[in-house]
């Protein structure tokens, strides 16, 4: 079976490969370096099949477990936020107030935005300055604002 091993392992490189161009996820390509390895020991005469079977599985769990997180993380790139999210933590002037049966209108800058509480029963009369805490839709969730630490 020693001689025949070459084949078996050349051929679970070519298919990891071609999953791995396949898919994504950066998970196949690391059993093709583990085949890639038991491959080369194949040709080394007198060495059992179940040893290079053990390489195979070495060699591919410790990139799989090391380098795959890795790379996810080089690959996943920059997450950029949308310019909704640059509004979390600002300040407006809430123009209507905010009841439990409705809904407000806060000014941020030159825009003027729907605004809810941040759970149903919150009151905020209009005038006051509100904080954005969440964005639901096209919605601010705001709530009061603590403008005495601001001030000092």
């Amino acid at each position: 079976m020693e001689q025949y091993m070459w084949i078996i392992w050349l051929s679970v490189f070519v298919i990891a490969l071609i999953i791995e161009a396949i898919g994504t996820d950066l998970v196949s390509i690391w059993f093709s370096a583990g085949a890639l390895v038991s491959l080369i020991i194949s040709f080394i005469p007198d060495v059992p099949w179940w040893v290079e079977i053990i390489i195979f599985v070495v060699i591919s769990g410790i990139c799989l477990l090391t380098l795959r997180p890795l790379t996810r993380k080089y690959m996943r790139g920059k997450i950029v936020s949308s310019n909704a999210d640059s509004l979390i933590g600002r300040k407006g002037m809430l123009l209507e107030k905010i009841g439990p049966l409705h809904r407000g209108i806060c000014q941020l800058g030159d825009v003027k935005w729907t605004a809810l509480g941040i759970d149903e029963s919150t009151k905020i009369e209009a005038g006051k300055v509100v904080e954005v805490v969440a964005i639901s839709g096209n919605k601010l969730i705001v709530r009061e604002a603590d403008i005495t630490a601001e001030g000092e």
